[in-house]
C-alpha cells in the first residue's frame, strides 16, 4: 500500500461515519510522507447548536491513553538520571500509599499494568480529578482487585500513581517536565497535558459512536462517555495517562524521537539509547483483566505481535506505541523507519 492510499483509507473512513473528524501523519526517516485531516472538529451533532468546524492540521484532540506513553518516558528519564529506582515499592516514595494491602507493589509493576489497583469511583467523577488530594485520598483508600503480577490495564491509575512518584522522587510535576525535558528539546511545543479554558472551544470535541456497551476494568464506559470527556474539568486538568491533546503532528513526532533512539532532531539526547530499550521491548504476552484480551506490554508501551494487532495484520513485535480510547493510536515501526500517529474524535 502506497503511503498516499493510506490517506485515502482515513478518507473513506470518515466518509463511511466511523468517526466525525481526523488526522493522519506518517513520518518516514524524518521526513512527513502523509498530513490528511478529514471531517469535522465540532458540530456534529445538531444539538450542539454550532456549525460544524472542519478538522485541519492545527486542530487538537484528545488523544486519551496515547498519553501513557509520553508518562513511560519521562519515568525512563528519571531512571536513566539515577533519580528513580522503579524496582522499588511506590510507598518508598509515597508511604501512604502502602494502605489496604499495598506496600510491596512496586513502581514497575505500575508501569507494566501488574499493581492490580483501582479507582472506580474516581474514575466516574472528573469534576475531581483537578484536586490533588482527592486523587491521592483515593489512591491511598484503594484495595488491590488483583493479586501483583496480573495483567490488569490501569486506565487512570497508572498515570496519578506515577505522577506521584514522579514529583516524590524529582521534586517536579510531572507535567512540567514533559513541557521542559521533552517537549521543549523536541520541538514539539503541542505535547503538553489539558488546555487552558480559553483554548476550550478550539479543540476536537469528543464523540461516542458505539452501538454497544463497553467495559474497561469492570466499568461500561458507554453512558457517560462523551459527556464526561467534555467537560470543562476533564480537560483542563491535568490527568497523565489520558490527559494529552494535541494534533497527529505532535504525537508522530514523538515517536520519531525514539525511533531515533530518544535523540531530537537538533541532536539532544533525551536518555540513553539502553534505557529506552528497557521501556519498548521485551515484554510478554498474557491476558489483560481488564479489557479482556491478550495484550503484549513493556514499560508503559503497548507492542505489536507475531499475528494481528493494533498496528497491522503481521509480523508487527518490534512496533511499539499506544492507543487511546478507541480513537487516537501512536505509534514507532522501527522495521521500515516509520513514525505514525492517527486521532479522531
Amino acid at each position: 500500500m502506497t503511503f498516499e492510499r493510506v490517506g485515502e483509507v482515513l478518507r473513506q473512513q470518515q466518509a463511511q461515519g466511523r468517526f466525525p473528524g481526523g488526522q493522519l501523519v506518517v513520518r518516514h526517516r524524518g521526513r512527513e510522507v502523509v498530513s490528511v485531516a478529514v471531517g469535522v472538529a465540532r458540530g456534529f451533532r445538531e444539538s450542539e447548536g454550532v456549525a460544524p468546524v472542519a478538522v485541519t492540521a492545527q486542530t487538537r484532540f484528545s488523544v486519551f491513553s496515547a498519553s501513557k506513553a509520553v508518562v513511560a518516558l519521562a519515568v525512563a528519564m528519571l531512571e536513566d538520571r539515577g533519580v528513580l529506582d522503579v524496582s522499588a515499592p511506590v510507598a518508598q516514595y509515597v508511604p501512604d500509599f502502602a494502605a489496604n494491602g499495598k506496600g510491596e507493589l512496586t513502581v514497575l509493576d505500575v508501569l507494566t499494568h501488574r499493581a492490580g489497583v483501582f479507582t472506580p469511583e474516581l474514575d466516574a467523577n472528573p469534576r475531581d480529578w483537578p484536586h490533588d488530594d482527592r486523587v491521592h485520598a483515593a489512591l491511598v483508600a484503594a484495595t488491590p482487585r488483583w493479586p501483583r503480577g496480573t495483567l490488569a490495564y490501569l486506565p487512570y491509575e497508572y498515570g496519578w500513581i506515577l505522577a506521584e512518584v514522579f514529583r516524590a522522587a524529582s521534586g517536579r510535576r510531572l507535567d512540567d517536565f514533559v513541557r521542559d525535558e521533552i517537549a521543549v528539546p523536541a520541538q514539539l511545543p503541542g505535547l503538553r497535558f489539558g488546555a487552558t479554558l480559553e483554548e476550550l472551544p478550539s479543540l476536537a470535541r469528543t464523540y461516542w459512536l458505539g452501538t454497544g456497551s463497553v467495559m474497561v476494568a469492570g466499568r461500561d464506559l458507554t453512558p457517560t462517555f462523551e459527556h464526561d470527556n467534555n467537560l470543562p474539568e476533564a480537560l483542563t486538568a491535568f490527568v497523565p495517562a489520558a490527559g494529552i491533546i494535541c494534533d497527529a503532528t505532535t504525537l508522530a513526532g514523538f515517536y520519531e524521537v525514539l525511533l531515533r533512539g530518544g535523540v531530537c532532531a537538533s541532536g539532544k539526547r533525551l536518555l540513553s539509547e539502553a534505557t529506552l530499550q528497557r521501556y519498548t521491548t521485551g515484554a510478554s504476552l498474557a491476558f489483560d483483566r481488564s479489557n479482556r484480551l491478550p495484550l503484549r506490554m513493556a514499560r508503559g508501551f503497548l507492542l505489536g505481535t507475531r499475528t494481528p494487532s493494533i498496528y497491522g495484520w503481521w509480523g508487527t513485535q518490534r512496533c511499539f506505541g499506544h492507543a487511546g480510547a478507541f480513537s487516537a493510536l501512536g505509534w514507532a515501526d522501527p522495521d521500515h523507519e516509520l513514525a505514525i500517529a492517527i486521532v479522531t474524535n
